[in-house]
């Protein structure tokens, strides 16, 4: 028996190849502000003639590796994420693996969906919707610090921790796995940080992240003044303590 033939009109074929179009597009990322000295290496292309300067409306596809300088910002977006990179910090996004290997980095999702977070030496997975702040160590691990959010985090070793806003959590080791975690203020974070207040938009979050800030407040009953620094090794984080006259300065 011969099955009718059937036939798609061509403005069909057309919405059809215009829907894939938009659809590839939405994983691009667009660079929304630029400063300083950044630059971006093309997958498959990393001879120093093969830079080229990352600016704003530049884009970053899968597999494109980014580096800023000294004192240098940049903030890239696509439909689902938004990324401000710190200074001195190499990145590379493929899919749903952000790799930063040097530096620091703000993320923030704009929609719930899992995402890993690579270093030189840790990995950790995360699912939900947040925004936070991922800062490498010299132990080729990285700080997450939450700023706001519901979500998860998943080590390759151990167990999964539920994502709590100002609360800064160790990840080291590979297999990665969590280490100490420590409350952090969130509102000196956000007056000290130039991942939040060097940019010329605020951050679509930023209600969000005042409403954690306000919670935060209203819990702490007491305060030990401390700076929390580089972790050179696994077994070894720096922390400064300082007394109440130096925390008003």
């Amino acid at each position: 028996m011969l099955s009718k033939p059937f036939f798609i009109s061509a403005p069909l074929l057309c919405i059809g190849a215009l829907l894939f179009s938009e659809a590839s597009n939405n994983d691009t990322l667009k660079c929304t502000f630029s400063s300083g000295e950044n630059w971006q290496f093309p997958k498959d292309q990393t001879t120093q003639n093969k830079l080229l300067s990352f600016e704003e409306n530049s884009t970053l596809s899968m597999g494109d590796s980014l580096h800023t300088k000294d004192q240098s910002l940049c903030e890239i977006v696509n439909l689902s994420l938004q990324m401000r990179i710190g200074s001195n910090s190499v990145l590379e996004v493929n899919d749903d693996i952000i790799s930063i290997t040097r530096g620091s980095m703000l993320l923030s999702l704009k929609s719930p969906k899992p995402i890993i977070i690579k270093t030189e030496n840790s990995s950790l997975s995360t699912k939900g919707r947040y925004t936070a702040i991922i800062d490498c160590t010299g132990n080729g691990g990285f700080k997450f610090i939450p700023l706001e959010g519901k979500g998860f985090i998943i080590p390759e070793k151990g167990k999964a921790k539920e994502i709590y806003r100002g609360r800064l959590t160790m990840v080291l080791g590979s297999p990665s796995q969590l280490g100490n975690a420590y409350d952090i203020d969130l509102l000196l974070l956000l007056k000290s940080s130039r991942l939040i207040n060097s940019f010329p938009t605020p951050l679509p979050s930023m209600k969000r992240i005042s409403l954690s800030i306000y919670a935060q407040q209203l819990m702490i009953k007491g305060k030990y003044n401390a700076l929390i620094g580089d972790a050179p090794s696994d077994d070894n984080l720096q922390m400064w303590a300082f007394g109440e006259d130096e925390a008003k300065k």
